[in-house]
């Protein structure tokens, strides 16, 4: 699906987001035209992070044109929402300065047209095929009650959509996979975390307390439970 419609939250392929100014759509909706995968495109930053959170895409591809906010604030806010998303920053020209720190801002790729156009699609499809799981069988956790899908990234309780945002699926997975298990905030940082060395382990502790408002506004108590003095484990939910 592209620009023109909404993303399926059922879809079965790969979805990337793309953010970009206008003027260059056409030309990135000509690129992107292949099979194997969904894309959907945006115009600002700020319809990035709405659709980050509302989409939950398997890659991101950021214009280092883009604007409402800026590069750098789009890439530092992603980088608070997630840690294991894969963004790539498109430029049209090379530029070396904007290669350095937007991959110490967070992005895992810096990609320009210099690159011909069959080798960027090719390298495309590899990363997202890296984004799904490799084992069709690990793609739900179902416990009954609770379901995590880690195509789409969705979550729900008893049926009841969880509006989650990645980082918060993340901690929420790793802790599903594992019921009955304690983790410490040391540990769910090392899983769930792109770089935890630089990483507060107070982060964790917001993102149980974010979990557990959810499932309380969707009329659940939260299956995390607190053992104190040492971290968290999952509980079904009750």
């Amino acid at each position: 699906m592209t620009s023109q419609g909404r993303p399926s939250t059922e879809r079965a392929l790969p979805l990337l987001l793309v953010a970009a100014p206008a003027d260059v759509h056409r030309l990135v909706r000509a690129e992107l035209n292949d099979t194997r995968y969904t894309f959907h495109l945006v115009t600002t930053g700020t319809e990035a992070l709405r659709d980050l959170y509302r989409y939950r895409p398997n890659v991101l591809l950021l214009s280092a044109r883009v604007r409402d906010p800026d590069l750098w604030e789009v890439l530092g806010r992603v980088r608070e929402m997630t840690e294991d998303l894969f963004v790539a920053v498109y430029d049209r020209t090379y530029r070396e300065g904007v290669a350095r720190r937007a991959l110490a801002a967070g992005a895992d790729d810096y990609a320009t047209p210099d690159v011909p156009l069959p080798l960027a699609r090719a390298l495309l499809g590899a990363r997202l095929r890296r984004a799904r799981p490799a084992d069709p069988g690990a793609q739900l956790v179902d416990d009954g009650c609770v379901r995590l899908d880690t195509v789409t990234h969705e979550a729900s309780v008893a049926g009841s959509y969880l509006p989650l945002t990645p980082l918060e699926f993340q901690v929420l997975l790793v802790l599903a996979r594992n019921p009955g298990q304690v983790f410490s905030a040391a540990q769910l940082l090392e899983r769930a975390w792109r770089d935890p060395a630089g990483s507060d382990p107070a982060n964790v502790r917001y993102v149980v307390l974010r979990l557990r408002r959810s499932f309380r506004a969707a009329g659940f108590e939260a299956p995390i439970e607190t053992v104190r003095g040492v971290g968290y484990r999952y509980r079904r939910v009750r």
